[in-house]
């Protein structure tokens, strides 16, 4: 575990007294299964607890920021804000992919399932952050990593596909979508999940994503452009 971990803390603009801490956050289950002699830990736990500040920290900065909006607005904005994609963003601004600690195998992967990986990473390092300096110091953090992704937020842009998908089913045949997992492939520690989005018991379409959430989103979102470019009736989709 050799990787210049100085230049990190100047990215996210923070230094940690613990550096051992910070190491454990960009900490990969991977490496901790290749290198147990080096990492005794991984940042799962970071992750889970990181994962929880920042919700209530982009909770607080919504509530703040859009007082007339109701429960429901408020809830697809952060959504949109704490999905897998605006994670990412945030973890190519800080740089994080080159100081990730990855197993042999996943050294190998290609740039976007690290990037994946990234997307964790920064919620693992929430976490550390906020064991270490507490709620405040976080949640300046949050804030000026974030910020850059509320401007322009609208409640029908913050809609995820799965929304969308079910929104339009609803309207023009009154009837909602299913969603099956119909294989699970790879490492136990990498799987993908492949998904169909299912009318009347029939496949509209399916895709694959490194979690099932995923997986059902792309899987909407075909089936959404499948429909509308069709411009189907229901007993086209019927068996």
């Amino acid at each position: 575990m050799d990787k210049n971990l100085k230049t990190l803390e100047e990215r996210i603009g923070f230094t940690f007294q613990d550096k051992n801490l910070l190491k454990i956050a960009l900490t990969h289950r991977s490496y901790k299964m290749c290198y147990r002699d080096k990492a005794p830990e991984d940042n799962e736990r970071l992750e889970f607890l990181g994962d929880a500040v920042l919700n209530l920290c982009i909770s607080e900065l919504l509530f703040n920021k859009y007082p007339k909006d109701r429960e429901g607005d408020l809830s697809r904005k952060r959504a949109y804000l704490v999905k897998k994609e605006t994670l990412i963003k945030v973890a190519k601004k800080l740089g994080l992919l080159d100081y990730i600690y990855l197993g042999r195998r996943e050294e190998k992967l290609d740039n976007r399932s690290k990037e994946n990986i990234s997307a964790r990473v920064v919620e693992a390092l929430i976490g550390a952050i906020f064991l270490e300096a507490g709620w405040e110091t976080v949640r300046e953090r949050i804030k000026k990593w974030f910020t850059p992704y509320l401007k322009g937020l609208s409640s029908e842009r913050c809609k995820d596909f799965k929304t969308r998908l079910q929104e339009f089913l609803q309207k023009e045949f009154r009837k909602r979508p299913e969603y099956e997992v119909i294989q699970i492939s790879g490492p136990s520690h990498h799987p993908r999940f492949k998904v169909a989005v299912k009318l009347e018991n029939k496949i509209i379409a399916t895709a694959q994503g490194i979690t099932k959430k995923s997986a059902e989103n792309l899987a909407a979102k075909k089936a959404l452009k499948y429909l509308k470019e069709k411009n189907l009736n229901l007993t086209d989709v019927q068996e």
